[in-house]
């Protein structure tokens, strides 16, 4: 005989397994985000370009979807931490990651990857992109490319590349495209080798612009050349790697958002809309340009076609340079 008990245990087996279902998810997010607070996490320290473009985010889409969107610095094994805990979160729009190019190369670095870069995420919106600059310290003797090149040659192995956290792989390609030989100098984030640049303690740093625009417009950074196949708009008179006779520098650094991987598609289109509205706005761009960061067109299509394209290239890349992930 069933009793009052069990009946009572099966209900709640019932309504549970209703509110899981995929009909249930998608119902839930028809009415997002109802007035509930969005977190995105940025999982590095404050102060730095990752935060910079979230807290621009937040704050513009906190106005288009007018409920409160606040940043959590989770920074801390390079930047595994925080975004392993939005990969374990529910996938139900309330928390987010900013995450950039260095998401989809750790995994050819590291062999202790809690989650996979591709699989355990939803792609959500590029927030913008910028190339990667190579820049000296004023003091150290080589003001080109080639002379840098050829400074390396004549002092084998006493070149120093400064990299910010367990491999780089913009580094990895001008070693490779280069043929210099010359030992890097790892860094928990890129402030802190900035910093040993300026004071001379490292030869080169491969950076961004949202990084090291200041230092470099006051002198204390000397820009040889820029990634990509163009000269930045903002720094006209710094050729392009290829220009400088180094090939085959194809990289971009770029900030995007993803979720937990399974977001409801109601969720999913009701953000890429509003950051489409968000990237559009004209004071938005101009403080992303500030950044020196070309802004993305808000799209899931763009976001998803860069995180799963760069993953595919950064692993073919570790096959081409046999890189092996370290523990």
């Amino acid at each position: 005989m069933t009793t009052r008990r069990q009946l009572l245990a099966a209900s709640i087996a019932i309504t549970s397994a209703l509110a899981a279902s995929p009909a249930a998810v998608h119902a839930q997010g028809a009415d997002w985000p109802a007035g509930r607070p969005i977190k995105i996490v940025v999982p590095f320290p404050a102060g730095g370009s990752s935060d910079a473009a979230g807290r621009l985010v937040a704050d513009k889409l906190s106005q288009v979807l007018k409920t409160s969107v606040v940043i959590d610095n989770k920074g801390g094994a390079g930047g595994m931490i925080g975004t392993d805990m939005v990969a374990r979160s529910a996938p139900d729009g309330y928390t987010l990651v900013l995450v950039d190019v260095f998401h989809t190369s750790t995994p050819i670095y590291t062999s202790k990857m809690p989650y996979h870069a591709v699989n355990d995420f939803t792609p959500i919106a590029m927030v913008g992109k910028t190339p990667g600059f190579l820049v000296t310290h004023p003091g150290f003797p080589a003001k080109t490319v080639q002379e840098l090149l050829r400074w390396g040659r004549a002092n084998p192995e006493r070149l120093s590349v400064a990299i910010a956290g367990t491999g780089s792989v913009v580094v990895d390609l001008f070693r490779a495209r280069s043929g210099v030989k010359f030992v890097t100098v790892p860094y928990p984030g890129s402030s802190r080798a900035m910093v040993d640049l300026m004071s001379g303690q490292v030869n080169a740093f491969i950076t961004t612009m949202t990084s090291a625009g200041s230092n470099v417009r006051s002198g204390k950074m000397i820009p040889l050349a820029v990634t990509g196949p163009r000269r930045h708009p903002d720094f006209p008179n710094v050729p392009t790697f290829a220009e400088a006779g180094v090939p085959g520098m194809d990289y971009e650094q770029w900030f995007g958002l993803l979720g937990p991987a399974n977001m409801p598609r109601a969720v999913v289109n009701r953000l890429s809309a509003a950051l489409v509205e968000v990237l559009a706005m004209p004071d938005t761009r101009q403080r992303l340009n500030a950044l020196e960061l070309e802004p993305g067109n808000g799209s899931v299509a763009e976001m998803k076609a860069q995180l799963e394209g760069d993953y595919e290239r950064w692993q073919k890349l570790a096959q081409e340079l046999n890189i092996k992930p370290v523990n």
